[in-house]
């Protein structure tokens, strides 16, 4: 009677032990720590000074230019008619702005030249100034191509009283070319010519000091 009593203890233990067995906790899965994001930028670090006036004192920056020939090839899907052509004084430069709808991105022929000579008809122009920057903008097309109204604004642009600019003389276009003269008081500053979009536009940036 003692071992079959003893065996009898031995299951009852086993049973005890596969009965907590199944009741015990289940083990603590493993979290992920969340990934940290980057503080935003403050205001100092995401404005951008213009690059053609200092933040600190309100003085022009010099920006790079010179008197050299300036020439930007067109797109090739260019098709752009001129509607507006606008000037402006800045600290340190004289600016005129070129404004075209259509599509694709203008090209341009910009240097200065010793006389306005009006292509092709070959008149002599008497543009105001000493200086006499040629601006030849590539990639348009006649309105009746594009479907848009042609500017048809004040033409010359008189601007006696900026620094160096004397005027904006628009000429008509021809063979996918837009002429057109500005007249400095002399042919020394420096200018520097780029493009814009949205909308599209020709800038040119001329300096006062030479």
């Amino acid at each position: 009677m003692i071992r079959p009593l003893a065996a009898l203890v031995a299951v009852g233990a086993t049973l005890l032990l596969a009965s907590c067995a199944d009741q015990a906790p289940p083990a603590t899965s493993s979290t992920t720590t969340p990934p940290t994001t980057s503080p935003a930028p403050s205001a100092s670090e995401a404005v951008t000074p213009s690059p053609t006036q200092d933040a600190t004192t309100d003085e022009p920056v010099p920006f790079p230019a010179d008197t050299a020939p300036d020439e930007q090839a067109a797109s090739a899907d260019a098709a752009l008619t001129l509607t507006d052509v606008t000037t402006g004084r800045h600290p340190g430069y004289d600016r005129v702005v070129f404004r075209f709808d259509g599509t694709g991105s203008p090209g341009w022929m910009v240097r200065y030249v010793e006389a306005a000579t009006d292509d092709p008809a070959d008149t002599v122009l008497d543009v105001p100034g000493d200086g006499t920057l040629q601006v030849v903008v590539l990639g348009v097309q006649l309105p009746y191509t594009t479907g848009i109204e042609e500017w048809d604004g004040p033409n010359p642009i008189l601007t006696p009283d900026y620094a160096v600019l004397r005027a904006v003389d628009v000429r008509g276009q021809f063979e996918g070319q837009h002429l057109a003269f500005l007249g400095a008081a002399t042919a020394d500053h420096p200018f520097r010519v780029f493009g814009l979009t949205d909308p599209t536009r020709v800038v040119v940036d001329v300096r006062h000091d030479g």
